[in-house]
């Protein structure tokens, strides 16, 4: 696969309709510090900072397929208590189709409530479902008859909750068949994977695996050896294994395997990335992606994913900034990465510049960001915005600009803009100074109404 169809396969996809069948819960966050032992206990007290509640289990792909840009429909069950009323005003503001929800009285709605000091995991407290209680299975499988036909590709999200019975799988795999559309599972742990028989792919992580086929995988022998003896029990047309920090198998017999490599050095949390692998894996697919496509996408998100405490989403853009710029470049962020990360605790600092002959001088000015002790934002003119004001392109593109840029220590983020200047830029983020040249002091600035209204002070920097 050369980088121009890998890069392609992904920017292609628009809008694909994908149906999302599982169990849904709610993720709820608390976010603190520690610095203290209890008197009661031999126990950390943490001190709640902030808390945030999300959308979790199937509904955490409901979130990773919307930022992507999916049309979304989801298929699940809530109850009749708080927790359940939440997840249903979450899908409501998502906007996506939640119609195949199920409301029922005799479910109780799944809550994994975890709590995070920093980078490290303190404590998560489950609450579930009764395993004996029975969801309406003829309401659940009239809605999938009717969706799924409509529907670009299936996943389902089981986490064995009690929404999904054999018969409700058997109606998914059959119904995917007949229409054509690819059925992607993200299983349960069990040792009968032959419930998901006549699925497309299946999607177990290290732990189902190795729960399915009774030993521990600790190596690529071991993980071949699980991949084909999993695969001689249910019918599927590939097999994908999620190893977290180490990537992922992408099986289709003994002869035609693929190990794809994370593309990350460094691990903050795993917590999220079997759901990232299943959703970018439907995604592709729902967009007529080749398989080796879809798998490698799906490693490169899931990278993107433990790279971050706790659950995110990403957007295609994100996506496709990573695999041009890589990791080495993490401070090099799309617009929507940095309007949500900005920080609230310092002053934003902005400066922008078409940087397109950097010189030592530039290095110089930009150290000098340092002075104003904040959040130091540098924005640059895409290629196309140098070429359309300038008449030719830069000498060195957006890339090598970007990258060279985020190596100064001075510059925390760097992001590229397409227009002429950065009124827009300056209107989103509102920084509370906006830096530029000594020369620009007795010139009317372009984003001069833009700095105005943001309330920004503007600062004059000497220029060597």
């Amino acid at each position: 696969m050369s980088e121009g169809d890998l890069r392609q396969s992904l920017e292609k996809i628009k809008s694909p309709r994908i149906l999302v069948v599982g169990d849904l819960m709610l993720d709820y966050y608390s976010w603190g510090k520690v610095d203290r032992i209890s008197p009661e206990a031999p126990i950390p007290v943490m001190r709640v900072l902030r808390e945030d509640r999300r959308l979790g289990g199937a509904g955490n792909v409901v979130m990773n397929l919307t930022t992507l840009g999916a049309e979304v429909f989801v298929c699940g069950v809530t109850g009749k208590d708080e927790t359940g009323e939440y997840i249903l005003k979450l899908l409501a503001e998502t906007g996506v189709d939640h119609s195949g929800v199920i409301t029922s009285e005799n479910y109780k709605s799944c809550l994994k409530h975890r709590m995070i000091a920093g980078q490290t995991h303190l404590l998560r407290m489950d609450i579930d479902p009764d395993p004996e209680k029975l969801v309406p299975q003829k309401q659940l499988t009239d809605y999938l008859e009717q969706t799924i036909p409509k529907s670009h590709a299936v996943i389902v999200s089981d986490y064995g909750k009690g929404l999904l019975s054999t018969e409700s799988l058997k109606t998914i795999a059959a119904c995917g068949k007949k229409h054509g559309v690819p059925i992607v599972g993200d299983p349960r742990r069990t040792t009968n994977y032959s419930i998901y028989q006549d699925f497309t792919l299946i999607k177990p992580n290290r732990k189902e695996t190795e729960a399915a086929v009774g030993f521990a995988l600790k190596d690529q022998n071991d993980v071949l050896k699980a991949a084909e003896q999993l695969k001689a029990e249910v019918n599927v047309e590939y097999l994908v294994i999620s190893l977290d920090r180490d990537g992922l198998l992408l099986f289709h017999n003994p002869e035609d395997y693929n190990f794809l490599k994370a593309e990350t050095q460094e691990v903050f949390d795993v917590v999220g990335a079997g759901d990232m692998v299943s959703s970018m894996l439907t995604f592709m697919l729902a967009g007529q992606a080749k398989i080796e496509q879809a798998a490698y996408w799906a490693q490169l998100a899931a990278s993107m994913e433990i790279q971050h405490v706790g659950v995110v989403s990403f957007t295609k853009n994100e996506l496709l900034q990573r695999f041009d710029y890589g990791e080495t470049s993490t401070k090099i962020v799309t617009h929507e990465k940095l309007y949500r990360n900005l920080p609230q605790e310092i002053p934003v600092v902005f400066t922008n510049g078409y940087f397109d002959d950097i010189s030592a001088g530039h290095l110089k000015f930009l150290h000098q960001l340092n002075t104003l002790k904040g959040f130091n934002v540098v924005a640059i003119n895409s290629d196309r915005s140098i070429t359309k004001q300038k008449g030719h392109p830069p000498l060195l593109n957006e890339r090598e600009r970007a990258l060279l840029l985020s190596a100064i220590e001075a510059v925390d983020r760097v992001i590229i803009f397409d227009d002429a200047d950065a009124s827009s830029l300056i209107r989103n983020i509102r920084p509370t100074i906006v830096v530029k040249g000594k020369h620009f002091e007795k010139q009317l600035l372009p984003e001069q109404e833009a700095i105005r209204e943001s309330g920004a002070k503007l600062e004059y920097f000497p220029e060597y």
